[in-house]
């Protein structure tokens, strides 16, 4: 979009309007609908009968005609050349109609006698472009060159309007193509989303089966922890590990130790390390299940994707399979318009997204450098962030408007989070500190994730395992 001085408008001379498209005269232009993917401009006019005028600008659909209906695909009213025409040219009436220098030219009733009427120019073919300029002077153009600057080069419009016949033929041809480029694309969007989220949950199952890999560690923490309390008193003082007899399979092993406390008063370290293991076993077992169960659903999916007809109906319906299976109409529509891209991928936020049970947004951070990132450069002032009190664990962040309080359960699912994502993740409660985020500093050369704050509250999260899995369910992969 540019805002540029609009070239000088033609005189107003309603006779000059081709015989094709002089039925438009004194029309009311009743909408605006643009498939940005395929260049097809539809523009519904009103006077006794509605007539739907196309331009084809380009690179997928080319040239002027009436079509017989709208087209499948077509843009939000926050499109800048939509949003354009709906605020200059929608309700008014042509007032001209002019071909001039290789372009199509309306003019259009001004809404105050006083100013001159808003103009739509109209350049059509594989590299066309439309414009539209506002009774002040302002003119939005689209598209652009790549370099940011028009105009493009059209084709002569003429050669499509030397009957109705042939407009009404051309318009009819120019729809179909625009849907079917549509259908191609949804397709392919479809595919492109599903297979990834399919690599998601691959992965989010390969994380939990490596959670749950762990379990099986408990035992052996048990036995040092037991061992340790039996031999503890023989190991020096400021040991940093120990080699303990194993008196139930024989052997020795080796522990390592922490050097500020007496051997055997680590013992319950090890105990505990246990049972935080045993505790997170059946939310890692229920979070795995429906993970694969998700994986399931989404498999065949994508094989029923790749080999659907180019029929509206069945992918439709396959869309709304794909929705139900978690893939999000957001990731749907940016995959159709070839916006889900490499370059999207290459841009690895530093943070995972959850949600809570109204679809509150919470931000937990990858790890040391991203933590850093996630409230230095994503975390505004106001929001609050949250962290594992005195224990190694991932930093939160609770998006807020400026002067909002957090919700009580919103702040207790952060704070469930914080725990998780902690050292303290297995322990049934834990404190989690929270303060609003402008309380919070980054010192001078400190390690990833370390940080300064004051004014700190605490709140003990009790941690509940179905509250938990509700927000590990919601965690959008990417």
């Amino acid at each position: 979009m540019t805002t540029t001085a609009p070239p000088p408008a033609p005189p107003p001379d309603p006779s000059s309007a081709p015989a094709p498209l002089s039925p438009l005269l004194h029309a009311r232009l009743e909408a605006a609908h643009l498939c940005p993917e395929t260049g097809l401009l539809v523009l519904p006019f009103y006077i006794g009968r509605r007539l739907l005028l196309a331009a084809g600008l380009g690179p997928h659909v080319t040239g002027l005609g009436f079509v017989p209906r709208l087209p499948r695909a077509r843009a939000t009213s926050a499109h800048p050349l939509v949003a354009a025409m709906r605020a200059h040219l929608v309700d008014h009436r042509v007032r001209s109609i002019l071909l001039q220098d290789g372009a199509l030219h309306l003019t259009f009733d001004p809404p105050d006698d006083a100013l001159p009427g808003a103009r739509l120019s109209l350049r059509v073919g594989r590299r066309g472009q439309a414009s539209v300029s506002s009774p002040s002077g302002a003119t939005v153009v689209w598209p652009l060159d790549p370099e940011g600057a028009p105009p493009r080069d059209g084709v002569d419009p003429s050669r499509w309007i030397s009957s109705t016949e042939d407009l009404e033929r051309h318009g009819l041809t120019m729809v179909e193509a625009s849907d079917a480029r549509a259908l191609d694309l949804l397709r392919t969007g479809l595919l492109r989303a599903a297979k990834a989220k399919l690599k998601a949950l691959e992965r989010r199952a390969e994380a939990v089966r490596q959670d749950l890999a762990r379990l099986q560690d408990a035992p052996r923490l048990q036995k040092i922890g037991r061992l340790l309390v039996a031999q503890g008193n023989k190991v020096p003082k400021g040991a940093t590990r120990a080699t303990l007899d194993d008196w139930e399979e024989g052997g020795t092993i080796e522990v390592t130790l922490a050097p500020d406390k007496p051997a055997k008063a680590q013992a319950e370290t090890f105990f505990q390390k246990a049972r935080r293991l045993q505790r997170g076993a059946a939310v890692m077992e229920k979070r795995l299940a429906e993970t694969e169960h998700a994986w399931e659903t989404v498999f065949p999916l994508v094989d029923a994707i790749a080999e659907a007809p180019a029929d509206p109906a069945a992918l439709d319906a396959l869309a709304e399979q794909a929705k139900r299976a978690g893939v999000s109409a957001s990731e749907i529509e940016a995959a159709s318009r070839g916006k889900a891209s490499r370059q999207q991928d290459k841009e690895r936020r530093p943070y995972h997204t959850f949600r809570d049970a109204l679809g509150r947004t919470i931000l937990v951070g990858r790890g040391g450098k991203d933590n850093d990132e996630l409230i230095t450069r994503h975390a505004r002032p106001h929001d609050l962030w949250l962290h594992a009190k005195n224990i190694h664990g991932a930093h939160v962040i609770v998006p807020l408007d400026k002067g909002q309080n957090c919700p009580a359960e919103l702040l207790v699912d952060a704070g469930t989070l914080a725990a998780h994502f902690s050292d303290a993740r297995g322990e049934n409660a834990c404190e989690v500190s929270y303060v609003e985020r402008r309380h919070v500093r980054k010192p001078r050369k400190s390690a990833p994730g370390a940080v300064t704050f004051d004014r700190e509250k605490i709140l003990v999260v009790r941690v509940e395992p179905e509250r938990l899995a509700r927000l590990l369910a919601s965690k959008q992969e990417g």
